[in-house]
């Protein structure tokens, strides 16, 4: 098991984490404490339990201060997160999950009354997870560290959640999480490694059974979506083997989709880099370039079109990723105001209502 810190220290994981984050999370996070009326930025009113704090200092003042640590946990709950795996599950045991969460000794959270533990996990294997409850789903989190060098050198360490939601109605889970910071050392077979050792404490740990999520239905599913809601991003394009296709994905077809969100996204997150080397921008800028008129990869961007152009969003879908078996799903910020977890949650919902995943064949122990 992971040794308690100090309360500073412990504190100072949450602020390096929320500082590591893009900007326009940040404001997301102060409007949440703002509108949950946690703090105030006028020391002359009297807002009750709201904490003054001066504008500019918001993150660094209450990750700082032990009040604002349930509020940060929550956050981490509810949260969008960059990466998701979906996976269909059957529970194995006769209890509810709840008590089967509490008969393991996993803490119920209730982010009015909470206290840390002081303590962070360096593996799924020794972290005792927080469960949360929220009408008919549950969400379970385990809190790792890991660290990371800031542009001026120092090593910073900060928290790496992972959430598994479980939609109890739907029968399917995702396991989510973000990339990790500027770690050149953290590689694909590190995620995949991440999601099997979530994998093997669902099975071993819940007794859950878990299958693969079935993705055959989906493309001609969502393209016979007439009333446009939801919709393959798609475009032509002309190929480095010449002659030119049109992008739509397939079962047995390699294809080309935009890039441009990605990258977008991949600047703003790193804004503080990017400002101080402006040739890793062109660098990048050319790799896009390049990209759109060469590579083939098997995946397809789903836009979830809104009335308001800014609540809309996309998510691209990677088939056979892991081992040729798991779909990843990749949460795309763009312009989108919704940095919460009610996109993702409303994603999931409709790719099984709509057939669009299905619950395929049973994933075993050396999956």
């Amino acid at each position: 098991m992971a040794l308690p810190m100090d309360q500073t220290t412990f504190l100072a994981f949450y602020r390096d984490t929320m500082q590591s984050y893009s900007k326009s999370f940040k404001r997301y996070t102060v409007k949440l404490l703002k509108d949950k009326g946690l703090i105030t930025f006028d020391e002359q009113v009297d807002f009750g339990s709201a904490q003054y704090v001066e504008k500019g200092t918001t993150i660094s003042s209450t990750t700082m201060n032990p009040r604002f640590s349930g509020f940060y946990e929550l956050l981490e709950f509810t949260k969008l997160y960059k990466y998701s795996v979906p996976i269909f599950y059957e529970s194995s045991s006769e209890a509810s999950l709840p008590d089967v969460l509490d008969s393991l000794g996993c803490y119920s959270f209730d982010p009015d009354d909470f206290t840390p533990t002081f303590t962070i996990s360096t593996s799924i294997t020794e972290c005792l997870p927080l469960y949360w409850i929220d009408g008919s789903d549950i969400y379970i989190k385990f809190v790792l560290q890991k660290s990371y060098y800031n542009p001026s050198n120092d090593l910073i360490s900060y928290r790496f959640p992972i959430v598994i939601y479980i939609n109890t109605e739907a029968g399917i889970l995702e396991i989510r999480y973000d990339s990790t910071r500027y770690d050149p050392h953290f590689s694909r077979d590190d995620y995949r490694n991440l999601v099997i050792e979530c994998i093997r404490w669902l099975r071993e740990s819940l007794n859950l059974k878990l299958f693969i999520c079935e993705h055959r239905a989906l493309i001609p599913t969502i393209k016979g979506n007439t009333d446009g809601s939801v919709k393959i991003y798609k475009q032509m394009m002309d190929l480095s083997s010449g002659g030119a296709a049109e992008l739509t994905a397939s079962e047995s077809t390699d294809y080309v989709l935009p890039f441009i969100g990605e990258l977008r996204e991949l600047i703003s997150e790193n804004e503080e880099l990017f400002n101080c080397s402006p040739a890793i921008r062109e660098l990048l800028t050319k790799y896009l370039d390049d990209k759109e008129a060469t590579a083939s990869y098997p995946y397809v961007y789903v836009k979830w079109v809104m009335p308001v152009e800014t609540d809309s969003y996309m998510i691209k879908i990677t088939f056979d990723y892991f081992d040729s078996v798991y779909t990843v799903m990749q949460h795309i910020s763009g312009d989108c105001k919704d940095l919460g977890r009610e996109r993702m949650n409303n994603a999931i919902k409709y790719l099984c209502e709509s057939g669009s995943y299905t619950k395929g064949v049973e994933l075993w122990p050396e999956s």
